[in-house]
């Protein structure tokens, strides 16, 4: 299903021009080589461009690459394109003491040009093609020039940099054309595809996706050749049958989905999540910031496009009506095969729905300099030590990520991170972590019922009468006593006694109300007023037989989000108080 949907995706944006014909792919050129149409040097062009910082070679539509290993490399050359070696017969590194890298690099070269030979008998008028023979037929008078050349040393700095060649009156390479007759694979093998379901030529060893992994380039389908794999005799590719055609369409739409200015992926530490749809929608364009970082010249991106769901069923912005299927796709390099961690299809409407519950169930109070609405990362970030993501299990993320899109309860182990951080960390860097926290564990306990007979609100739930919620209601109003009676102190009570009172309530709570008595004598009349009332109204409905001598994770969530809620309340009325001075 992986490889299918992914031909369809090709087939749908070649339709529209976004993909390129059967043979060729984008390929990123860093440099060109100018001549004219009589084969003469002109000069050497850079095509580099400042992306984000970085600089990326500019990206043309060329004939596909062809792969190649073994101590026979040099054999295959590339169509119209290729590294130094091929094109220009240079060694590598530039040493010319090193005979061997000398006598490859003409190996390669010959390859090149007999390459360029085979092209041209299937292109007889073709202006450029002609244009490269003729290059080649005074190479020793170019390669001087070429040596000449203000960027000569920066094209040879690395080995394998990628050149072609550029008519000087045309604004492509030689080779863009898609009217360049490229010649068919040769293959022997054929077979029944297991992707088109039809008879066509077999790819027997399977094209690289271009996925970060290091230096390496791994496969998404492959064979090693002679394992224990092989049967029937047959050999890699022919034991899972892949055609050349399907193979083609599936690597080049995961390398499009892949591609640097792509919004259809983003990354999570090792893992590399890509995703698109069968029918062009707004939801796949923002798919990408419900979950990860906003880029940095639009810090506010995520928060819009949640925005534009959660509105969508009244205004429309994010039309998720639109009847087709929604893929994603969790991928984990090796160092040879790609691995697949979370493969999920639905609708786009069945995505957008799951989507909007479950940032409605993280929806929870909060103060006015939080963000609107909260992406995945930086809520997993809110329950990291030291709020740095790599100190997370790995299976985390994908878990949340299903969890999201398949509208299933959050993993506890989410639960139990986001306990140990508000234990260990009592006083978060920021409002917008403790925030997430309370978010997070709002959602969870709630996803626990699939989304029925929620138990806990948005705001302060006067009504809830849930011993654990009660109690975390009860320490926030004994915090804030202690700091109106005290003011600024070293250690609070949340800082000595909130791990304990959320576990084991029943052995502090007397000495706390006790102490709040205390607190209580240094206070205004008024103030000893209010705060007897609100904490005799919260004592009521603590059971008058005593607390349970544990208290269970999800009792411990519940506390922890009462104590939230009650905190906010306070923070809330002091806004409302000075909104209205």
């Amino acid at each position: 299903m992986i490889l299918q949907a992914l031909c369809e995706y090709y087939d749908r944006m070649a339709a529209l021009g976004k993909m390129p014909s059967f043979g060729r792919e984008w390929k990123g050129i860093p440099y060109l080589i100018v001549i004219d149409d009589k084969g003469n040097f002109v000069k050497l062009e850079s095509t580099e461009e400042d992306v984000d910082g970085k600089k990326r070679a500019k990206q043309f539509c060329l004939p596909h690459g062809k792969g190649r290993s073994g101590k026979n490399s040099w054999a295959v050359a590339q169509s119209l394109w290729d590294h130094t070696g091929y094109v220009l017969a240079l060694p590598k590194k530039m040493n010319y003491e090193d005979k061997k890298a000398i006598v490859t690099g003409q190996k390669q070269n010959a390859s090149f040009i007999a390459e360029v030979r085979r092209i041209a008998s299937l292109n007889e008028h073709d202006k450029g093609i002609l244009a490269i023979l003729s290059f080649y037929g005074k190479f020793e008078e170019n390669m001087k020039r070429i040596k000449t050349d203000s960027l000569f040393e920066q094209l040879t700095k690395n080995d394998g940099t990628n050149v072609a060649f550029r008519l000087i009156e045309e604004e492509t390479p030689i080779g863009a054309d898609t009217s360049i007759a490229l010649g068919d694979e040769e293959t022997e093998d054929t077979g029944l595809c297991l992707v088109t379901g039809k008879r066509l030529p077999i790819a027997v060893i399977n094209s690289k996706v271009n996925i970060k992994n290091g230096g390496t380039t791994p496969k998404l389908v492959s064979f090693q050749k002679g394992s224990g794999f092989d049967s029937y005799h047959k050999q890699q590719g022919l034991n899972a049958p892949i055609s050349v055609q399907a193979d083609y369409a599936y690597t080049t739409a995961l390398n499009t989905l892949l591609a640097p200015k792509s919004r259809n992926h983003f990354f999570f530490n090792n893992d590399t999540i890509v995703f698109w749809a069968d029918k062009d929608n707004q939801l796949e364009d923002d798919f990408s910031f419900f979950f990860s970082m906003p880029p940095k010249d639009d810090p506010n991106r995520n928060v819009e496009a949640i925005s534009n769901l959660m509105k969508a069923p009244w205004t429309g912005t994010v039309n998720d009506q639109t009847k087709g299927n929604f893929y994603l796709l969790v991928l984990s390099p090796n160092n040879a095969r790609i691995a697949v961690k979370l493969w999920e299809e639905t609708t786009i409407q069945q995505m957008a729905g799951n989507l909007r519950d479950y940032f409605s169930d993280l929806d929870i109070v909060h103060s006015s300099k939080c963000r609107a609405y909260v992406p995945l990362i930086p809520l997993l970030k809110s329950v990291a030590l030291q709020e740095d993501l790599k100190n997370l299990p790995p299976a985390l993320f994908q878990e949340m990520v299903r969890s999201a899109i398949e509208g299933l309860p959050l993993p506890r182990l989410a639960q139990q991170h986001c306990l140990q951080r508000i234990k260990a960390e009592p006083h978060p860097k920021s409002a917008e972590t403790e925030r997430c926290r309370a978010a997070l564990l709002k959602a969870y306990l709630n996803r626990l019922h699939d989304n029925q007979n929620k138990q806990l609100t948005m705001a302060l739930d006067v009504e809830n009468k849930n011993q654990a919620y009660l109690c975390g209601r009860l320490f926030a109003i004994l915090e804030r006593i202690q700091e109106l009676a005290q003011g600024d102190l070293n250690a609070t009570i949340k800082d000595r006694y909130y791990g304990s009172f959320s576990r084991t309530p029943n052995l502090v709570m007397a000495r706390l109300v006790d102490l709040s008595n205390h607190h209580l004598a240094k206070l205004s009349k008024g103030q000893q007023v209010y705060f007897e009332r609100m904490k005799g109204q919260v004592m009521e409905g603590i059971n008058a037989a005593g607390l349970p001598a544990h208290f269970s994770l999800d009792d411990q969530s519940r506390f922890a989000i009462g104590y939230y809620h009650q905190r906010q309340e306070f923070f809330k009325k002091k806004e409302e108080q000075l909104e209205t001075k």
